[in-house]
């Protein structure tokens, strides 16, 4: 299994901990939870789960088109865009592909499981992780598919507009496909490139309901591409993936403005606290974040991401230990935005164990 944040059983397992009573700063889901819309939309929808869900997601996939001012052709919804990460290379079958570390991992297993060669570039960390795109561009005409998360994840770097449109333009000449993994786009400025679909063939952008709408447990995500993309990916996908629930969820979630506003004017002004909390923190380095987590370097001699983890479940906060991330090395965390008595709770915390 693939290591990734959110495991709270397991951690109140480990550590004899209450469920309940453990903070959780490894998964970055929108900390004000989910719309207010969702608790009365289960209640007035709770007869739909004796009937089996619209496998075409029309409704959602309407609601989607609309968002983002292209075709419905143009749009598949999954069971979360993990699901969807694992369809794109069981449908193109590609050769041999490309990856930006630090990343999500499901991109290298999902690629693994097809037999795909994988070649990757590592970001470094004097560039602050932050992508070159002249490294890139001479490297695709190696490889069939490039995979590239932005905002980055772990690293929280945002790639512009400007920086990506050399990229897709040297892709088009190679045919090679861009899989632009856009989950945590709406905790950022608005530069999302899922527009371009209906113009870039080869153009495939990645993203999550989630996370923003905090609704992990109802796995929802979307898959936006050319509709001859969407006709060569759709037919290798599972009928049925996407639960009525999660479908009706998803248009209430899309409907709710005020919600959106007010969850980016919070990550907005929470993370600049913490990132300031954090900074002042002897032997923690914080990097400049444009979504809803924070990626810090440990500087302490002999205190390690791995340690720093242990020591933390044991008081019930839960942080991304970030040694899971191919090329991080381990000294590396990762934090979550999350409410102000909370985040104060994890610099407390963390201040007594890497000061001490």
């Amino acid at each position: 299994m693939q290591v990734h944040g959110g495991n709270i059983r397991e951690i109140a397992c480990t550590y004899n901990l209450e469920e309940g009573g453990v903070l959780d700063f490894s998964s970055n889901c929108n900390p004000l939870g989910y719309p207010a819309g969702i608790r009365s939309l289960f209640r007035k929808e709770a007869t739909a789960i004796g009937n089996y869900p619209d496998p075409l997601c029309t409704e959602l996939v309407r609601a989607l088109a609309h968002e983002y001012g292209v075709r419905e052709k143009n749009i598949i919804v999954g069971n979360g865009s993990t699901e969807l990460i694992y369809l794109i290379p069981r449908a193109l079958k590609p050769r041999v592909a490309l990856i930006i570390n630090p990343t999500f991992g499901e991109y290298e297993r999902s690629l693994s499981s097809m037999g795909c060669t994988i070649h990757s570039v590592d970001l470094r960390e004097t560039d602050r992780f932050r992508i070159r795109t002249e490294e890139i561009i001479p490297l695709l005409s190696r490889v069939d598919i490039l995979y590239l998360c932005n905002p980055g994840n772990p690293t929280g770097v945002l790639t512009g507009k400007d920086e990506i449109y050399p990229l897709m333009q040297a892709a088009e000449k190679r045919g090679v496909v861009i899989v632009l993994d856009e989950a945590f786009m709406e905790f950022s400025d608005n530069h999302s490139l899922a527009h371009q679909v209906t113009q870039r063939k080869g153009l495939i952008v990645l993203r999550s309901m989630t996370k923003f709408f905090g609704i992990p447990g109802l796995r929802l995500g979307y898959l936006l591409a050319s509709s001859g993309m969407i006709a060569a990916i759709s037919p290798h996908k599972e009928p049925w993936s996407v639960n009525t629930l999660a479908q009706k969820a998803g248009i209430t979630c899309l409907a709710d403005e005020p919600f959106r506003v007010k969850t980016r004017r919070f990550i907005v002004r929470e993370r600049r606290y913490l990132f300031t909390q954090l900074s002042a923190i002897q032997g923690l380095v914080p990097y400049t974040s444009s979504t809803n987590f924070i990626l810090s370097k440990i500087t302490r001699r002999g205190l390690t991401s791995t340690t720093l983890y242990q020591s933390l479940a044991k008081k019930g906060i839960l942080i991304r230990d970030c040694r899971s991330f191919r090329g991080m090395g381990s000294k590396f965390i990762r934090v979550a935005v999350k409410k102000r008595m909370h985040n104060d709770l994890l610099i407390r915390e963390t201040r007594k164990i890497v000061e001490h």
